[in-house]
């Protein structure tokens, strides 16, 4: 640590600051700033080799009260910079120099991890340990990830095993059912979409037009779903690799100026976790196909471009609203199956905490296996599967899932009052129900066209009556020709 006093006494014993030397200071024990481009406001940074830490007022404040305190100064200079709080406010911190940092991103065909041991530069055809002091660059602290890396296989990782279970993945039987070797193949395809899912989120590398936020949603269809399928542990395995900020998603409020307050711009995922009913994710277009904007209370918004914006995760018990193509091309949904509940926990199944028990060799498991997603990402890109069940959610979350519940009660082949539908619907929807006619005519319509239902109208008297007709099977007898029947009864 250098030693610049950075205070000055006046003839008449009085202490002051002196600004010059107190920049100084700052600069020799490698503090700077730095702006993420040029439209944004800067950030603080503290250089330690080629390691930089994102810090802020209060980190600079408790380091100079810690290096007066180990120094032991007269107390008028602990008391001098104790009074004037002034000096750590951003414009007065301001007047320390900019520097350029050189990062070494991820880019289309490579992604970066930063082990303790070196730079591991993953291909999809390779990957290869670097040597720190060999490339000229920087790194920033708090994405070093705290272990060294080795190679190891991956096929019994803990971790592996958890995905494939999330997926529906089972073990055959012996001699399977045809249905049971289906079930399999639909296993093993959202099993890979997992895979996709992880690399796509370790690799920190964005284009606007084709970003998009993985929405982990859960297989089961209920009006109060409880979760507790698995998706924490999802995420939290993200952090073990690349730096995480999750969000508060049931207390998340887009119109907060001060909504991303807690995300630095050296984050590389952001996860809106556990997400409230009725999220609108049409606010995020913008974050996801253009990048965030970080407004901390009483500096300028830093505003980053998307390819130096965090990957988005969502996680929710619901359906997020809203269907077309521009709902479509930013989101990219996945469901987790039923194995994991509120009765049956990874904890159950594993004989212990998934993490935090863990030693070396599991780790390294856990590493090669997450490496094998990447690359899997890298070679095959986002690999989507046929949903078992967000289909139907879907339909519950546009048309309202109480008329959803009253339409799969109607009888085929049984008429039906429409005005009675539509009072009988609103006196049980309560305030949220579809208030008019039209509204309810359009979903009663989009019902109707994604179970591709016959329907019958009749109006008897002027009143309006509806039908779903079920045909019953035509059975087509046996053609038989008459020279067949004839020898069968001549007994030939």
């Amino acid at each position: 640590m250098e030693n610049i006093e950075f205070w000055s006494k006046t003839q008449d014993g009085k202490y002051y600051i002196n600004n010059f030397q107190f920049k100084r200071f700052l600069e020799a024990n490698n503090y700077f700033k730095n702006k993420p481009n040029e439209n944004s406001s800067f950030n603080l940074i503290k250089k330690e080799g080629i390691f930089l830490k994102i810090v802020n007022e209060i980190d600079i404040k408790d380091f100079i009260l810690d290096h007066i305190q180990e120094n032991d100064f007269n107390e008028n200079v602990f008391n001098l910079i104790t009074s004037k709080l002034s000096m750590f406010k951003r414009d007065y911190l301001s007047m320390i120099k900019t520097e350029k940092i050189n990062l070494i991103k991820d880019n289309e065909k490579s992604c970066f991890l930063y082990y303790r041991n070196g730079i591991l530069e993953i291909t999809k055809e390779s990957t290869e340990l670097k040597s720190y002091k060999d490339l000229n660059i920087n790194v920033w602290k708090d994405q070093i990830i705290d272990r060294d890396y080795k190679e190891c296989d991956h096929h019994d990782s803990e971790y592996r095993t958890f995905i494939w279970l999330i997926s529906g993945g089972f073990n055959l039987t012996e001699n399977p059912s045809a249905k049971q070797v289906e079930d399999k193949k639909q296993a093993v395809s959202r099993y890979n979409t997992f895979k996709s899912v992880i690399g796509y989120l370790l690799h920190s590398f964005n284009v606007g037009c084709e970003n998009r936020a993985i929405i982990l949603n859960d297989e089961m269809i209920s009006d109060e779903p409880n979760g507790r399928s698995g998706k924490g542990l999802f995420w939290n395995a993200l952090k073990h690799l690349k730096k995480v900020h999750s969000l508060n998603g049931k207390e998340f409020d887009h119109t907060d100026k001060f909504k991303y307050s807690g995300v630095k711009t050296d984050t590389q995922i952001l996860v809106y976790d556990d997400v409230k009913k009725n999220f609108v994710f049409e606010n995020l277009f913008s974050e996801i196909t253009e990048g965030i904007g970080i407004t901390y209370k009483g500096v300028d918004t830093i505003k980053l471009s998307i390819a130096e914006s965090p990957k988005i995760l969502i996680t929710t018990n619901y359906t997020l609203k809203g269907s077309g193509g521009s709902h479509d091309a930013r989101k990219f949904e996945v469901e987790l199956s039923t194995f994991f509940n509120s009765k049956y926990t990874p904890i159950n199944y594993f004989g212990h905490k998934l993490f935090d028990n863990w030693n070396d060799e599991e780790w390294a498991r856990f590493d090669s296996y997450m490496i094998q997603c990447i690359k899997f990402y890298l070679e095959s890109g986002l690999l989507d599967y046929d949903k078992i069940s967000l289909p139907i959610k879907k339909l519950q979350t546009e048309i309202n899932i109480e008329l959803y519940n009253q339409l799969q009660g109607l009888k085929f082949n049984d008429w039906y009052n429409y005005d009675k539908l539509f009072n009988d619907y609103n006196l049980n929807v309560g305030k949220y129900g579809l208030k008019t006619k039209t509204a309810f005519t359009q979903a009663f319509n989009k019902y109707v066209k994604f179970f591709e239902l016959e329907v019958d109208y009749c109006e008897p008297n002027g009143i309006k009556h509806v039908m779903f007709i079920k045909r019953e099977p035509v059975i087509v007898k046996e053609k038989v020709e008459i020279w067949d029947e004839l020898n069968k009864k001549a007994g030939v």
